[in-house]
């Protein structure tokens, strides 16, 4: 009895190799570019909420001491640098009239001082005196 053999093997082509790496790739390389992209904006947002938080802690201090005439009646824009989570941040605080003169309104931007042409954060109040 003879036997006869397919000259086909039971493996893949080289061809089929070729496929499933370029499939691959293409799958990887997207999820390679989503990963980055979540990190970029996880730093994004964690500097947003160091600046949000300096802002805060300014402007609570401007209201804290804003029935002192001398803080009431300062420049009308300062800027000034703050020290918080080990960076520095650029602060720029802006006294506003209101048509109440014994209320100020009160903004406060801040800008990382890396990447000072980027605000990360504002915030405004009023303050006034007594």
């Amino acid at each position: 009895m003879i036997e006869h053999r397919s000259k086909r093997s039971d493996g893949f082509t080289l061809i089929e190799v070729m496929i499933a790496l370029a499939v691959f790739s293409v799958v990887a390389m997207a999820l390679t570019k989503n990963a980055s992209l979540a990190v970029t904006q996880t730093a994004r947002m964690q500097d947003q909420l160091l600046a949000h938080s300096v802002a805060q802690n300014v402007l609570n201090d401007l209201l804290a001491s804003g029935r002192e005439k001398k803080a009431f009646e300062g420049p009308s824009s300062q800027q000034f640098e703050v020290r918080m989570a080990s960076r520095s941040w650029q602060v720029q605080v802006r006294l506003r009239s209101t048509d109440d003169p014994d209320i100020k309104r009160v903004t406060v931007s801040v800008r990382d001082d890396e990447y000072f042409d980027e605000e990360l954060a504002s915030l405004t109040g009023f303050v006034g005196r007594q």
